[in-house]
């Protein structure tokens, strides 16, 4: 297993994931706009040069939001989600990362907190299909040395 940053390549491979791990997929059109965004940084785990799992930050004036973290259902339970938001965050110098989650993904939400994201709150019935409350985390890094804030 391989963590590499996302290219062309991979765009219908995670498609694939996304059918199979969302609700509400993102095409291949949708996926293949994020290689022009500036903010968005993607990494993708590679097994037998396809891609099994996916992470997606958007990184902005040293803070990053997650936007999609999946791993395809015969790849789950070995890891690879750790390992793919663990290199976005060694590579992605950032003050704080936050995100959201369903409410009932307890193994996510281990994940989170395994890693050091604490809870803030919740939104109410923020995710559709199923209708769903998202608890809200953030993780704190010491990345920037005391009083410097970084420009944006």
């Amino acid at each position: 297993m391989e963590i590499k940053e996302f290219s062309i390549e991979y765009v219908s491979d995670v498609a694939e994931i996304e059918k199979n791990c969302f609700s509400n997929p993102w095409n291949e059109k949708v996926i293949e706009e994020e290689l022009k965004n500036d903010c968005s940084h993607i990494y993708v785990a590679v097994e037998k040069e396809r891609a099994v799992g996916y992470a997606m930050l958007y990184v902005v004036c040293g803070e990053a939001d997650i936007i999609r973290v999946a791993v395809l259902p015969e790849y789950r339970r070995q890891g690879i989600a750790e390992k793919l938001l663990l290199k976005s965050f060694e590579v992605n110098e950032t003050d704080a990362v936050f995100l959201d989650v369903r409410e009932s993904n307890a193994p996510a939400i281990r994940l989170y907190q395994s890693l050091g994201f604490a809870d803030t709150g919740v939104r109410k019935n923020y995710y559709s299909n199923p209708t769903e409350n998202a608890i809200l985390m953030k993780k704190e890094f010491k990345n920037v040395e005391e009083g410097k804030k970084k420009e944006c």
